[in-house]
């Protein structure tokens, strides 16, 4: 079957009432919060392997699953959705990345881009990192390509040439160690990263140099979406981490660190520079404190059927409601308790949530600091990763001139107390804006709704993941072979598609009742 491809035009995407207006929605896409991947002028000169066009041409950045726009006051040289320069008078311009980057989805309907704000990306942000470093190794290894960088580089920057060869090894050796820090034997593909395992290993193997501690990021995750997000008791895919102020900000601070932001741990200190822009962290959490799902786009999808709606309403209470409670969007000072439902129960794929709870690393140079750099108990000589990631976050936070109140972290450790205990499982929220966020369960191993609600035998064994053009029967992206899709296997590690087998003993008619009401959710 032909699928129409969405619009290349950059001026047709379309944007639903989801609380946010343009400046909102183009300031959260273009504000930094202290990620620093590689030197922006590099960036912006820097050809793709084996051709003369550039690196953030539309075309390969698409390719990679960025959402491409044009340029204007806020993206003045229109960079994708998510990519950010971050200016530092002591270290200079960086291309980071910024909240969007993850969390920005968009559907084709007919050939019509839609954005989906809080959405889920379908960035592969391996080969996003891998793109990266091939262009910097050939750039450096092929004279008439370093000919052509050097030239913009020195016009915009001025530096000699040996300079420049110098710091083109230096990062390209930091980015293959840490690409070999985090190398593992399933490719993430579009769409997902083991965020947790990332952060775990920049810290507990890059901040403290103890090689020993790899631990291979082998159980990734969609990117999830982020529409009452603010309004839930916790979050992450586990619900590992309480929601309460000020454990937010921690939160997004241990983002900043995944990707590509900067921290010094050193044994002598009890606060730790770094690059985390914590007033602009706290400037994006209010803006997504407003965020609203997206509304089923009845004016290009298509009305729907109003006796299957009533039907899959009725259904939806009786096997779905217990975990996936209402949303009233109208109520902005709603409170969601999020169902935390242990993996010997749900019986979906368990290595992110066994990962999280077993993993063990040393402490290095943190041995016998405090948790909370001013409070909590001292870390032992060997400890959890996160752990060392709550204690750099902190030290980090500590660390600016303005956040300086022992109180902060105090309440932090009153409000948000560690779910050590806890069994292991998996986060079930409000499913509202549901329709626009496939792949589906926690590690994106389901395309569509229709086959969430099948028994695991009947669910598709594999797909591809990246069109992005909307499933309209079945609700999910396409998930025929298509031009730059990742294949997905659901019978590699970390894939399974098993569990989450609610309402699969309904037959077809009502299945496809209840497929139509989520739509509406």
């Amino acid at each position: 079957m032909h699928h129409a491809s969405a619009s290349n035009d950059l001026r047709d995407e379309i944007f639903l009432s989801q609380g946010w207006d343009h400046k909102t929605r183009q300031t959260l896409s273009y504000t930094s919060f202290g990620s620093r991947f590689i030197p922006y002028d590099w960036f912006i000169a820097l050809e793709q392997p084996g051709t003369h066009e550039l690196l953030r041409d539309n075309r390969h950045m698409a390719s990679l699953g960025f959402i491409t726009v044009q340029a204007d006051e806020y993206n003045p040289d229109g960079l994708p959705v998510g990519l950010v320069r971050d200016s530092d008078k002591k270290n200079g311009d960086y291309i980071g990345l910024t909240c969007a980057a993850c969390h920005t989805g968009q559907v084709s309907i007919h050939g019509k881009r839609i954005r989906i704000d809080g959405g889920q990306a379908l960035i592969d942000f391996s080969q996003f990192e891998q793109s990266v470093l091939a262009a910097l190794k050939t750039t450096l290894a092929d004279p008439e390509k370093f000919s052509r960088f050097f030239k913009i580089i020195n016009a915009r920057a001025g530096i000699e040439t040996e300079i420049l060869k110098d710091q083109l090894q230096k990062r390209i050796v930091e980015l293959e160690q840490r690409y070999a820090v985090n190398k593992t034997d399933v490719p993430y593909g579009k769409g997902r990263l083991d965020a947790f395992g990332q952060i775990f290993n920049a810290i507990a193997v890059e901040a403290l140099h103890l090689p020993g501690n790899i631990r291979a990021p082998d159980a990734p995750t969609s990117y999830p979406v982020l529409w009452d997000a603010s309004h839930l008791d916790v979050v992450q895919w586990n619900g590992s981490a309480p929601n309460k102020e000020p454990a937010p900000l921690f939160q997004n601070a241990i983002t900043a660190l995944a990707v590509y932001g900067t921290v010094s741990v050193p044994q002598d200190k009890r606060t730790y520079e770094s690059s985390i822009r914590i007033s602009n962290l706290g400037s994006i959490q209010r803006e997504f404190y407003q965020l609203i799902a997206p509304q089923w786009p009845t004016e290009y999808a298509g009305t729907l059927d109003v006796k299957k709606v009533a039907a899959g309403k009725l259904l939806y209470d009786q096997h779905c409601l217990q975990c996936h409670s209402y949303v009233d969007p109208l109520d902005k000072k709603r409170k969601l308790t999020a169902v935390l439902t242990p993996v010997i129960n749900v019986g979906t794929d368990s290595l992110m949530s066994d990962n999280f709870k077993n993993r063990t690393v040393k402490s290095g140079v943190l041995e016998g600091k405090s948790l909370m750099i001013f409070a909590g108990d001292k870390i032992p000589a060997e400890t959890n990763p996160l752990d060392l990631v709550t204690h750099t976050a902190a030290g980090a936070l500590f660390n600016q001139p303005w956040q300086t109140l022992k109180a902060v972290f105090k309440e932090y450790q009153s409000n948000n107390p560690a779910p050590e205990n806890s069994i292991p499982g998996y986060k079930a929220r409000p499913i509202n804006g549901v329709w626009a966020s496939s792949p589906y369960l926690h590690n994106g191993s389901v395309p569509t709704i229709y086959d969430l609600l099948l028994p695991v035998a009947e669910r598709p064994i594999t797909f591809y993941v990246g069109n992005i053009e909307l499933d309209l029967i079945k609700v999910g992206h396409i998930i025929s072979e298509s031009p730059h899709a990742t294949f997905f296997d659901t019978r590699l590690r970390g894939n399974s598609n098993a569990g989450h087998e609610y309402g699969t003993q309904l037959n077809d008619e009502q299945r496809w009742q209840l497929v139509e009401y989520i739509k509406g959710l």
